[in-house]
């Protein structure tokens, strides 16, 4: 079976002649007697990876919606692509991460077109501002023109060479400070290399051409001067306007069988692309028949983050790049346009300075109504109680900058003559921020009936040292998301929703609302292949510091130096705040540093070096916070014991959080009734998501250790153990030093 030739010139309809009429059953690849069995050099036959594809299979020949939670070493990757590709439909994967798409185009899609035998059609897609702007490239080349002509040289530049450590961003320098000649002609030539070999995949219509996307592969010093976003793009009016990489990667993806997106990409398609009407154009993604959410249980925070509108300090930046646009054309006078930008600049500098001083020049989260009233009580729980006293001095500065942006708009609209079209996008941008302010300063008002965000968003201001973000965020996206899922389901396009950890305590209710699925969307729980009673132990102890305990690192610090003594291999320390971080940092380099090497986040290394010198090392400390408890994969030995400072509920003093519990609870009529349905699942998953690192391969073991003394001694506590692994559980610390021995002693560790 292949694809045929119709579905790359029209797959807004699938063919008869794409389609298998047989739609061959997975097992005749994956089973016992499966041709994958004898096709890929050691091949496990998995019963839940069996389970979930079978089940898949038959979702989406009713093209109706399942929720699959696929425990580590499911193998839920081929479990989903290959029923998708056998059923010859057009196919959008959403992943949570750019990485995980990486994998999914360079690894897995690769290997399952090959071993079904279908040619191949697939690419991943990316933001516009991913990819290469070749206009904003040739500028680049043009800075040598009056020096010596550039000398591309391939003999010791490879394909996907890596930037050296020469060439990595120093965050702190400013853009204004960056030398004009930054980029230099080894990156420049490395770039012209991406280029030619784009052209010749695109050229000889390859599968899975990356259209010079760049910010994958260089350090955002080089990025920020070499791509462009939508709204600075001259689109037909450039001279490379014909080859165009964001173009046409939009252009192939719209022509291709899978594509591979990222849920910040899918929701900025739901205002772009109609996928349920036949007769609207495809313009960002191709009319797919089937969508895959893969890392599902990221969707809800995903989801609202998306969906928040913001007006700040990014606003000057936008409008400032705006002006450095407008300079490039001679037929514009420049000046009048600098004078009203340098008025707006002026009310944005006020508001942030008044920010400023309320919060003492530090940072802080806050709800917007604690700077619209005087006498609004951060303490108060009741969301729909009527604050009287308005900060007046608050409300003129808002004001001013409202009237100050509608000047810009007129402003704007009065010159739109000169460039009509990135005028329009200008004036768009303008009108958005008008209405953010309105919407903010109204967001209370309960008597307005066109006021559609009462008792659904959140206001929220974000003042940080030299910057500030006011928002407005949704609660939750169940309301639009559940009319998306019952589109799909009256449109006949089949969705899967899979992660390794979507359920608390084995039942799903959470999520399903989350998403606003309905109550009795089919569902399923695939168990890993791991043995964990084998491979695994955790230790759990009452006693630990209270949560609450200023010392509580030190002290636990001190209790664990015997367990991390035995330690062979590496081990994780994962933390919930960014004081913890330091604390325990700190705390194991004085105890440690001379036998182990000690990695902290957020100090000279990046993420991705650090996570790697971590790897090669083998026996060294990894002082991690929210980035290294999910997506994080260190199989074998490097990493053989995970430690949890704490368990990880929400921080109660942030406002979006705060607001999403208060309205639970005013709905529900029962005060902490939030404490049950949100703030204990959610803390849930992301607690099984910082277990999963542990135990990644078959063979690895390993031991985990939960340093907070409320999952035994709370009654919720129960429910984190019940959604734990089904791992050995000690709670006498020798014994667990023990079994941490006959790890050590055992010939069961990777590559031992």
């Amino acid at each position: 079976m292949s694809f045929s030739e119709d579905s790359y010139i029209d797959n807004s309809i699938d063919s008869e002649d794409y389609i298998h009429p047989s739609m061959k059953d997975v097992e005749c690849f994956i089973g016992p007697e499966g041709s994958f069995k004898s096709a890929v050099k050691g091949f496990r036959v998995r019963t839940g990876q069996i389970k979930m594809a079978k089940n898949w299979q038959q979702t989406l020949r009713k093209s109706e919606l399942v929720v699959c939670e696929a425990g580590t070493g499911t193998g839920k990757t081929f479990a989903y692509l290959i029923p998708a590709l056998l059923s010859g439909k057009t196919v959008v994967i959403s992943t949570a991460s750019k990485a995980l798409q990486d994998q999914l185009v360079e690894k897995d899609l690769p290997a399952v077109f090959s071993l079904l035998k279908l040619t191949p059609s697939f690419m991943a897609l990316k933001g516009f501002s991913n990819y290469l702007c070749l206009k904003k490239y040739h500028e680049e080349c043009s800075k040598y023109l009056n020096k010596t002509a550039l000398k591309f040289d391939e003999s010791n530049l490879e394909k996907n060479s890596e930037i050296d450590e020469g060439m990595l961003d120093d965050s702190s320098l400013s853009e204004e400070k960056l030398n004009e000649n930054a980029i230099s002609e080894e990156v420049l030539s490395k770039l012209e290399i991406l280029i030619q070999n784009a052209n010749y995949q695109i050229e000889k219509d390859l599968p899975n051409i990356d259209f010079v996307e760049v910010n994958s592969k260089f350090p955002a010093s080089v990025t920020r001067r070499v791509t462009c976003a939508p709204e600075w793009c001259s689109k037909k009016r450039c001279p490379y306007a014909d080859e165009c990489f964001p173009y046409l990667a939009r252009e192939k993806a719209i022509k291709t069988k899978v594509v591979v997106i990222n849920h910040s990409l899918f929701f900025a398609d739901m205002f772009i692309d109609d996928p349920f009407s036949p007769l609207s154009p495809a313009i960002l993604l191709p009319k797919y028949r089937t969508i895959i959410f893969d890392e599902a249980h990221e969707l809800p925070a995903i989801g609202r983050e998306h969906m928040s509108e913001t007006v700040g300090s990014t606003d000057m930046d936008k409008l400032r790049e705006d002006l450095r646009y407008l300079s490039k054309n001679q037929n514009i006078p420049l000046k009048p346009f600098e004078e009203r930008f340098m008025k707006l600049r002026k009310v944005y500098a006020d508001l942030f300075s008044y920010l400023s001083t309320v919060e003492a020049g530090g940072s802080n989260k806050r709800n917007f109504l604690f700077y619209k009233y005087e006498d609004y009580d951060e303490n108060n729980r009741d969301p729909f109680i009527e604050y009287q006293k308005v900060n007046q001095e608050f409300r003129g500065l808002m004001l001013n900058m409202y009237r100050e942006l509608w000047e810009y708009k007129e402003f704007i609209r009065d010159n739109a003559d000169f460039d009509e079209e990135f005028f329009n996008k200008v004036l768009e941008f303008i009108k958005a921020k008008i209405d953010i302010i309105i919407s903010l300063m109204k967001l209370d008002d309960r008597n307005d009936p066109k006021n559609i965000y009462y008792g659904k968003y959140v206001g929220t201001v974000d003042v940080q040292r030299k910057t500030f973000k006011m928002s407005l965020t949704p609660l939750e996206i169940s309301d639009f998301f559940g009319r998306y899922l019952e589109n799909c389901y009256s449109s006949s396009i089949g969705v899967l929703m899979t992660s390794a950890t979507l359920a608390v305590n084995h039942k799903f209710d959470k999520f399903l609302i989350d998403i606003g699925a309905p109550s009795d969307t089919h569902t399923l729980e695939v168990e890993s292949s791991f043995d964990y009673k084998k491979q695994a132990a955790v230790y759990l102890d009452g006693n630990f510091p209270a949560h609450n305990d200023v010392d509580r690192i030190d002290k636990i610090v001190d209790k664990l130096e015997p367990v991390i003594n035995q330690v062979k291999g590496g081990i994780f320390f994962l933390t919930t705040s960014r004081d913890a971080l330091v604390k325990a940092s700190s705390a194991l380099r004085r105890k440690f540093a001379r036998k182990r090497k000690i990695y902290s986040q957020n100090e000279k290394l990046s993420n991705s070096d650090m996570l790697q010198k971590f790897k090669n090392d083998g026996h060294a400390i990894l002082v991690g916070t929210s980035s290294f408890w999910a997506g994080v994969d260190v199989p074998g030995q490097a990493l053989s014991l995970v430690i949890i400072d704490k368990l990880p509920f929400e921080n109660v003093s942030d406002p979006i959080f705060k607001a999403r519990c208060d309205y639970y609870d005013a709905k529900a009529q029962k005060k902490g009734a939030s404490f049950v349905r949100i703030s204990v699942p959610e803390a849930v998953i992301d607690l099984r998501q910082g277990v999963g690192r542990l135990i990644r391969h078959e063979k690895d073991v390993g031991g985990l250790i939960i340093c907070d003394p409320r999952i035994v001694n709370k009654s919720y506590g129960s429910q984190f153990v019940k959604s734990l692994p089904d791992m050995a559980i000690y709670n006498n610390l020798e014994e667990f030093e023990s079994f941490l021995k006959s790890l050590n002693e055992s010939d069961k560790i990777q590559g031992q």
